[in-house]
């Protein structure tokens, strides 16, 4: 028994500073902050939680739940890996099984030449043993799939300590340090000029530039430009657009083969290709362990899919594949543990089951690919709110947003018809969750572009949709 021990989260996003070799205190608060309590939810930026879940035996686990984005300067490459699968002959099970009313023919105790199931092949070894090769699978979906490489700007904060006076900026306190975290993206569709790429939200959150690195290039080209085209932060999915006229004629291309999740079984072989721990794609096999897990995460709690392929830091957004090459989920988390016990986790894995976010991501491939902003360009609203979260909806019965509690004078909002209590729960066709999440948006806005809002007006014993839309103000004219 661990009596002593506890349930934990831990994030894997162990974040690199990239000027003076300075480490901020936002970085060490992250650090610290990836030992919360099992079941405080997690935050994003720092922290990844994990789902509630009663144990079914009086052993508590040290247990963490990872999102699996992976923070630290790269050396990316492009790695092919043939991972085998061994099964064992002991008991006189000498093949894959294949019965016929019960009977075993001797043409199946032989098994010298490959069996192919869709696209694997299972082959017998000189010990006898069985070994799966998926080398076909992984040699025509390993173009389909990139490593990014995201970079945020964060300031140091203003703040004093021996650390910084002998290794940062001399305690004068301020400053900006750079971040980068990897991650990787699927190839979904190619348009005249841009090939788009679904990966996590998570993975692109925050970032003031995104690299893509495609199969087929040198491991030591930086990468390429990459921009956001849209974010859907509850079902942690996002569209990354890259220029095709920026993409090296050395870069290996494909469009991944998108498959049906709904018709996934328990038990059904899966491989999975990511980007790693930041080396570079690299590729592991299991099979489904479980369908329509429930997993309580910051943005909510998402059904999964539940694999023991192995799923490490980097694999965030990576592809999980079928054994027909298709597509049937996005890599997203995974169980771990913090020591080595006999009541160590392995092998539970979670990836968002594609076809559930099939609508979600058409409808983010079709909107304006856009750049961050300079401050003293950013449009605003002029509001002031606070976030609707799940339990206070529920609480509440209220819709889950941004409700608005202020508005300015002759604001952009309040021109517009928002007022207070109403709440804002879409802002140009993108779900708000939250007052950050629509502050990040605004980022990516000019003063004076016209943004459609939709608000939940409270309307008798209930709430009615309304779409407004919104001149965005220049923040130079406030307080004149």
């Amino acid at each position: 028994m661990y009596e002593n021990e506890e349930n934990k989260i831990e994030n894997e996003n162990e974040v690199t500073s990239q000027e003076n070799g300075n480490e901020s205190e936002t970085n060490r608060e992250n650090n610290q902050n990836t030992q919360q309590n099992f079941n405080q939810g997690y935050n994003r930026s720092s922290q990844n939680q994990p789902p509630k879940k009663k144990s079914p035996v009086p052993i508590i686990i040290v247990a963490v739940i990872v999102i699996i984005g992976m923070s630290g300067a790269l050396v990316v490459a492009a790695l092919l890996a043939v991972f085998t699968g061994v099964m064992s002959s002991e008991d006189g099970i000498k093949h894959i099984q294949k019965t016929v009313e019960g009977e075993i023919s001797e043409e199946d105790e032989k098994v010298d030449e490959a069996e192919t199931f869709d696209k694997t092949k299972v082959y017998e070894s000189a010990d006898g043993l069985y070994v799966t090769d998926v080398s076909e699978v992984v040699e025509q979906n390993m173009p389909s799939v990139v490593a990014i490489t995201s970079t945020t700007i964060v300031e140091s904060g203003d703040y004093y300590d021996i650390y910084d006076f002998y290794f940062g900026n001399g305690g004068n306190g301020g400053g900006t340090q750079e971040q980068q975290a990897a991650g990787s993206g699927i190839i979904i569709k190619q348009t005249d000029g841009e090939l788009l790429i679904v990966t996590n939200n998570h993975v692109v959150e925050d970032a003031d530039k995104l690299k893509i690195q495609f199969n087929g290039m040198s491991e030591d080209s930086e990468g390429v430009d990459g921009y956001v085209k849209g974010t859907n932060s509850t079902s942690d999915v996002a569209v990354v657009a890259v220029k095709v006229k920026d993409i090296p004629k050395s870069a290996n291309i494909k469009v991944a083969s998108i498959g049906d999740s709904d018709s996934v079984q328990v038990g059904d072989g899966v491989v999975a290709i990511g980007n790693a721990l930041g080396y570079g794609q690299s590729v592991t096999t299991g099979i489904i362990s479980a369908k329509d897990r429930k997993v309580e995460l910051d943005n909510g709690v998402m059904t999964l899919l539940q694999t023991d392929a192995a799923i490490n830091g980097g694999n965030s957004g990576g592809a999980l594949l079928n054994s027909s090459g298709e597509v049937i989920g996005i890599n997203v988390a995974k169980y771990s543990s913090n020591g080595a016990t006999s009541a160590s986790i392995e092998g539970m894995g979670f990836a968002i089951p594609i076809s559930s976010v099939k609508e979600i991501i058409g409808n983010l491939e079709t909107m304006e690919t856009r750049q961050k902003v300079a401050e003293a360009d950013r449009g605003y609203l002029g509001i002031g709110g606070n976030d609707v979260s799940e339990e206070d909806a529920e609480f509440y019965n209220i819709p889950i947003g941004v409700i608005v509690t202020s508005t300015s004078d002759n604001s952009p909002a309040a021109k517009a018809g928002i007022a207070v209590r109403d709440i804002i729960t879409e802002f140009d066709g993108q779900q708000i969750t939250s007052m950050k999440e629509l502050q990040k948006k605004l980022e990516y806005y000019k003063k004076g572009e016209k943004v459609k809002v939709t608000i939940k007006k409270s309307s008798g014993n209930g709430y009615e949709d309304k779409t407004v839309t919104v001149t965005l103000g220049d923040k130079s004219v406030l307080g004149k």
